[in-house]
C-alpha cells in the first residue's frame, strides 16, 4: 500500500488498470453475512487477537490516522496519491465488528504538511499497530468484509517495525489483502523489499471465482523464516509462494487495516470517477484479526546452541587438517551473548563440518534454525541435518549476508531417535574476506 505497493506486474498488471471505467460487477454468489469458522490446523497456539468486543476500540492495540500525513512513515497520501483523508469518527467499533467507513465530502479536508497535494474528496479510515502490537513468523488471519466499487482499495497487511529509521520497502512489507474493483474475484497479495541494490516486489493471488466484495471471507498469511504462503478462506492457496531470507522478513512487522479511494493502483483517477455518490456510505467491516504462533512442541535442547561455551558440546570434521578454521570467538559480536562460531582461515584455503549429535528425538519431522551473517566467496557453505554419518543431508545454501539474518533448513524425517546437524564450508582459494559467522542454533519438531 505505499507507493507503488499495488502495482506488481501479476495477474493483470498495473498498465491495463488506469482507465476510470468499470466493468459490469460479477454477481454474488449466496454468502452468509456472519462469523466464518478459521481452524489454523494443528500445531499453531493463538498468540495475540482482537475480536472488537464492546463500542471502543482497543487503544492498547491500535492507532487511528487522523489526516493524510502519515507521521510513521512520513508521507502524504501514503506514498500512493489516496484520495481519503482518514478521521478518526470514520473507524468505529459496534456489534464485534471493526468498521471502516468510507464518504464522499465537499469540506475539502487536508494537512497543512500536505498543502501541495490540495484537498482531499472523501473521509475514511485508516488504523495500525505500530508500536503496540508487533510480531514476527506465524499465521496472521482476519476476517474481512470489502465494499464493491470502482476506486475501493480496501488493504490488511503489514510494515516492518523499522520503517520510520530504514524507510520503504526496506523494512519490508507484506500485503495480504489488496482489492481492485476490475479483478473482483481476487484476492491480490505481494511482498515489497530491498535487495541486490535495487526495491524488489512480488505478487501473487488467490481467485475464489465469484466477487469477494459484499460478504466476509478470511484472508491469511502463513510466514515463516523462508516463505510466505497467501489463503483465502483457508481453501484456496494463492498462485505461487514466496520463498526469501531477506533482512526486512527476519524482523517484527505491524499491522495495519484501511479502505482507501483511488490511487495510483487505479491509475490516479479523479474524484468524479469513484463509485461513491454524495450522502452514500460504503464500508469495510472486519469481524477478527488473529495471529498464531507455530510450534505446539517445544525446541529439542541442544548443547551450547550460541557458542558461549566456546566449543563444548560441537565436534569439527575436516578432510585435510583445517580443523583450526573453526572456532568460537567474540570478534564483531554475537547475535545474543558474546560469542559466535567462526568459520575462517586468514586466507588460507579450509573445509570443515562443525556439528552436534541430538540424541534421543521423538519420531517425527524437524528444522534446523540458526542465525547467520557471511562474507566472501565459498565452494559449499551449507546448514544441513543428516540422520546419519553416511546418509545425504538436507541442507540450505547459506548466501552472503551483512547482517545477522535467520536461516533454515528444510524438514527432515527422524525416525531412529537422533539427527547430526550443524554447519559446513570450504573454500578452495584462499581469501581474507571469506568468513561466516553463526550463532543460536535451534531443533524445531514440527
Amino acid at each position: 500500500m505505499l507507493w507503488a505497493a499495488g502495482c506488481v506486474a501479476v495477474l493483470g498488471g498495473c498498465g491495463e488498470e488506469a482507465s476510470p471505467s468499470a466493468p459490469e460487477p460479477l454477481p454474488l454468489v449466496s454468502q452468509a453475512q456472519r462469523e466464518l469458522g478459521y481452524d489454523p490446523g494443528p500445531g499453531w497456539n493463538l498468540g495475540w487477537q482482537d475480536d472488537f468486543p464492546g463500542t471502543a476500540l482497543n487503544g492498547a492495540h491500535w492507532t487511528v490516522l487522523t489526516s493524510n500525513w502519515d507521521p510513521v512513515t512520513n508521507n502524504c497520501n501514503f506514498g500512493t496519491g489516496e484520495l481519503e483523508f482518514p478521521r478518526a469518527q470514520n473507524v468505529t467499533v459496534s456489534g464485534g465488528k471493526l468498521i471502516i467507513t468510507a464518504e464522499r465530502t465537499g469540506d475539502g479536508p487536508y494537512d497543512s504538511r500536505c498543502a501541495g497535494y490540495g484537498p482531499r474528496s472523501f473521509y475514511s479510515g485508516r488504523l495500525h499497530t505500530k508500536g503496540k502490537v508487533e510480531r514476527r513468523y506465524g499465521k496472521l488471519v482476519a476476517s474481512i468484509k470489502i465494499p464493491s466499487g470502482y476506486g475501493m482499495w480496501p488493504a490488511f497487511w503489514t510494515l516492518g517495525g523499522n520503517i520510520s529509521s530504514v524507510g520503504w520497502p526496506r523494512s519490508g512489507e507484506i500485503d495480504i489483502l489488496e482489492w481492485h474493483s476490475n479483478e473482483p474475484t481476487w484476492m491480490k497479495s505481494a511482498a515489497h523489499y530491498f535487495a541486490n541494490g535495487a526495491d524488489q516486489h512480488w505478487g501473487t493471488g488467490a481467485n475464489r471465482g465469484y466477487s469477494l466484495a459484499d460478504g466476509f471471507h478470511i484472508y491469511e498469511v502463513e510466514w515463516t523464516a523462508n516463505r510466505m504462503i497467501f489463503r483465502l478462506d483457508n481453501q484456496v492457496r494463492a498462485t505461487a509462494d514466496f520463498n526469501h531470507n531477506e533482512p526486512a522478513f527476519q524482523q517484527n512487522h505491524y499491522i495495519l487495516l484501511n479502505l482507501a479511494l483511488g490511487g495510483n493502483w487505479y491509475g490516479n483517477p479523479p474524484a468524479s470517477a469513484i463509485a461513491l455518490g454524495a450522502g452514500e456510505r460504503k464500508t469495510m467491516e472486519v469481524e477478527w484479526v488473529r495471529w498464531y504462533d507455530a510450534g505446539a512442541t517445544p525446541p529439542a535442547t541442544l548443547t551450547n546452541p550460541s557458542f558461549e561455551s566456546g566449543m563444548t558440546g560441537w565436534a569439527t570434521w575436516s578432510p585435510n587438517g583445517t580443523e583450526a578454521a573453526d572456532f568460537s570467538e567474540t570478534y564483531n559480536g554475537g547475535r545474543t551473548g558474546s560469542y559466535h562460531l567462526t568459520h575462517w582461515n586468514n586466507g588460507s584455503p579450509f573445509e570443515v563440518w562443525t556439528y552436534q549429535v541430538a540424541s534421543g528425538l521423538p519420531a517425527g519431522n524437524y528444522r534446523v534454525r540458526a542465525w547467520v551473517r557471511k562474507g566472501g566467496g565459498f565452494d559449499l557453505a551449507r546448514l544441513q541435518a543428516k540422520t546419519c554419518g553416511g546418509c545425504a543431508p538436507v541442507y540450505t545454501d547459506l548466501g552472503s549476508y551483512g547482517a545477522w539474518t535467520l536461516v533454515e533448513t528444510p524438514p527432515i524425517s527422524v525416525t531412529g531417535g537422533s539427527l547430526e546437524l550443524g554447519f559446513h564450508t570450504r573454500v578452495t582459494a584462499g581469501n581474507p574476506a571469506n568468513y561466516i559467522h553463526m550463532d543460536d542454533v535451534e531443533l524445531i519438531r514440527l
